[in-house]
């Protein structure tokens, strides 16, 4: 700091103004802030490369031995049951270290080498493998979805376990979530006779939902038709959906009935496909098209009963509010005429009587 007087004082004698003081004052102070900071920066950086350096050999030590595990897949019968059981767990390890280091062509060498095993150990009671992130590896490596939905049936044929109709639906569930995938998601469904498994109520709400969240109506109807042919229940989510598609359609009988349906269940968090953060601004957006519709359609009086007990958003008030006006301003309008016809026509009669009375005289 006695440096930085120093030079202050020195350039204090010369004759220069006051800006150019604090300038150079500046620059000064700036060169010997980043000759402090250097060496610290260095010692830094110095340690996060041998971090980074210890990390990556790690990670390349994991990965040749689970090639090494890989190449003795096929070799592993030579060993017997214990012998087999042992490679059979190096390559679930060699999966999920590739998994985790997002290294996709790696995982699918792993699902290669584990489908060279009849079926998985008995003593391994969870599969080597989650099935979303097969899936997931195999988009990454741009398979497209008839050789996924191949895989898949693999997949169930090594661990019959895991073959049932729930654990599809949960496959299910968040490829429908991405509407990208709706062709991997209606193939997969198609898939399901052929390993013996057949369609449930939850199936049908996944594919609604995601039919309905894509506009595509005519697949949706075809859904419902599908469902009432199987007399398979509408589950609360999938009432949603019909509500959904019925004000996309502007079909306010269909709404009124599905929001009937609706009421009881319109609290419960799993009635709606949706995240929580945009839970109550969705319920309040469907409220008010709902209310919207219904004046629309001239049919409010229908609705307001069915509201009762229920906590509105400002927005559909509003909507009431100033539809109840604008009956009220027509109701007083179509009073006013008919007085004013009503007045005519007692005047008109009055003035016809008063003629013919003078026509008598």
């Amino acid at each position: 700091m006695q440096f930085l007087f120093t030079i202050a004082d020195m350039i204090s004698g010369m004759d220069i103004n006051l800006e150019i003081v604090m300038f150079l004052c500046s620059v000064v102070l700036y060169f010997i802030l980043r000759a402090v900071r250097k060496p610290h920066m260095e010692l830094k950086d110095r340690n996060a490369k041998l971090l980074c350096a210890s990390g990556i050999s790690k990670m390349r030590a994991e990965l040749d031995t689970n090639h090494k595990a890989l190449g003795n897949a096929d070799t592993s019968a030579k060993f017997g049951t214990e012998g087999q059981n042992t490679h059979y767990a190096q390559i679930d390890k060699a999966l999920h270290v590739a998994f985790e280091a997002e290294d996709y062509w790696q995982v699918l060498k792993c699902w290669n080498a584990l489908k060279k095993f009849d079926q998985c150990p008995r003593h391994i009671e969870r599969p080597c493998v989650n099935v979303l992130q097969l899936v997931k590896a195999m988009q990454c490596c741009n398979k497209d979805a008839r050789f996924i939905v191949a895989e898949l049936k693999q997949y169930f044929k090594a661990y019959p376990k895991n073959r049932n109709t729930c654990h599809v639906n949960d496959l299910l569930e968040p490829l429908a979530r991405r509407l990208d995938d709706s062709q991997l998601v209606d193939l997969i469904v198609c898939m399901l006779p052929s390993i013996k498994l057949a369609k449930d109520s939850r199936t049908y709400e996944i594919l609604l939902t995601m039919h309905v969240a894509k506009h595509n109506l005519p697949r949706a109807e075809d859904v419902i038709a599908e469902m009432r042919a199987s007399e398979v229940a509408f589950t609360p989510c999938a009432t949603v959906a019909v509500m959904t598609m019925a004000l996309q359609l502007s079909n306010f009988d269909l709404v009124l009935k599905a929001f009937k349906k609706l009421k009881v269940s319109w609290d419960v968090r799993s009635t709606w496909a949706i995240s929580p953060f945009a839970l109550q601004r969705h319920k309040a957006r469907i409220l008010t098209d709902i209310v919207e519709l219904a004046c629309q359609k001239g049919k409010l009086g229908q609705l307001l009963p069915m509201l009762e007990g229920m906590k509105l958003p400002e927005e559909a008030r509003k909507v009431v509010d100033s539809h109840s006006k604008a009956l009220l301003l027509s109701a007083i309008q179509k009073a006013k005429l008919e007085a004013c016809s009503d007045a005519s026509t007692s005047e008109g009669s009055r003035s016809d009587s008063e003629e013919g009375e003078e026509w008598q005289r």
